[in-house]
């Protein structure tokens, strides 16, 4: 018996030592991913997991500096493992809707936040990504009722008020636009994204004049911003000052190679210039799953139009007409009716 009481004390001195080293790798897991040096981060966590295979935190925090990393794929394996090893593991399953999202997985995104909104039915940020996601499926009327619901929990959150604001443009609610960013922008004159999206929504008025002067305000304050560059250059392509539009959205598209904004836009310059192939080439560049890029398929539609192929221009239209693009609408009624 003795015996036996001497290599138990010895097996539990030896774990007690394994959980030092598995939290001590934790520790400078954490320390490494504060100072986003992810990598590192990633390989203390990786030495915590192979002390303790159900280390259900460490999987999710590496699922974190993966996706900084780019490893998308590689996260949502982690969070999966979280998920098995503790199925109520709640900032698991929320940063796995954001790894979905990022490969596109929007639906899936999307049954995981729901997950994480019955255990948190007051959390107005649970709300609020809910909406974001609802829009980029074009899910415009549920969009807005999550929006609504998020503002209603945090009614002093402005990046809320935004992004309504910027549902309502989508939808063609100007009015209910303006009133929204107008009231963002009397508390906060220099709100960046307030004054982008008012700029976007003159734009659409045609309004070219506040459009133009609002977007300056923006610029003034942040001058090499790749979106509001890319903004003020479309603003130009539709004044018909098309070499200043170039300018800014090549300007945007150095400081940002991965805004499919400015490659739309620089595809409609192309089209107002009559070259069609280099207008399909660039329009089917800013053509993604993962982000909403307003009426490309519009602007797509009218380049094969030009080059007199009506098949594919009625095809492009009707993806607009799915994707609820206005002027898709219209130029299939048009066209292809």
């Amino acid at each position: 018996m003795k015996r036996i009481w001497i290599i138990g004390l010895l097996f539990l001195a030896a774990c007690a030592s394994d959980e030092i080293k598995r939290d001590r790798f934790f520790l400078q897991g954490n320390e490494a991913l504060n100072n986003r040096d992810y990598r590192s981060a990633i390989n203390y966590y990786t030495k915590a997991i192979s002390i303790d295979k159900d280390f259900a935190r460490a999987y999710n925090n590496r699922g974190v500096a993966q996706i900084e990393t780019g490893h998308a794929y590689e996260a949502i394996q982690d969070y999966n493992i979280a998920l098995g090893i503790d199925p109520n593991y709640q900032d698991a399953l929320f940063n796995r809707a954001y790894a979905y999202e990022e490969v596109g997985r929007l639906d899936d995104a999307l049954d995981d936040v729901a997950k994480v909104k019955l255990q948190y039915p007051d959390s107005a940020y649970v709300y609020f990504y809910e909406g974001l996601l609802q829009s980029k499926l074009r899910l415009y009327d549920e969009s807005q009722a999550s929006f609504l619901k998020a503002a209603a929990l945090d009614p002093a959150n402005e990046e809320i008020d935004i992004n309504l604001a910027t549902l309502y443009y989508f939808k063609d609610q100007l009015d209910s636009a303006k009133q929204l960013l107008m009231k963002v922008l009397k508390v906060n004159p220099q709100q960046l994204n307030a004054l982008n999206t008012l700029s976007q929504v003159y734009l659409k008025e045609g309004d070219i004049q506040n459009s133009l002067i609002t977007i300056n305000r923006a610029i003034d304050l942040q001058p090499a911003d790749p979106y509001l560059l890319n903004n003020r250059g479309q603003i130009y392509l539709e004044m018909g000052e098309l070499d200043k539009g170039l300018e800014d959205i090549n300007k945007s598209i150095l400081q940002d190679p991965e805004n499919l904004w400015a490659y739309r836009n620089k595809g409609i310059y192309h089209l107002m210039n009559g070259n069609t192939t280099d207008a399909i080439r660039l329009l089917e560049k800013a053509i993604s799953k993962r982000e909403l890029v307003d009426e490309v398929h519009s602007y797509l539609g009218q380049a094969y139009q030009l080059q007199e192929d009506m098949t594919k221009a009625c095809e492009q239209w009707l993806i607009g007409v799915e994707k609820k693009e206005s002027r898709s609408v219209k130029l299939y009624e048009e066209h292809c009716q």
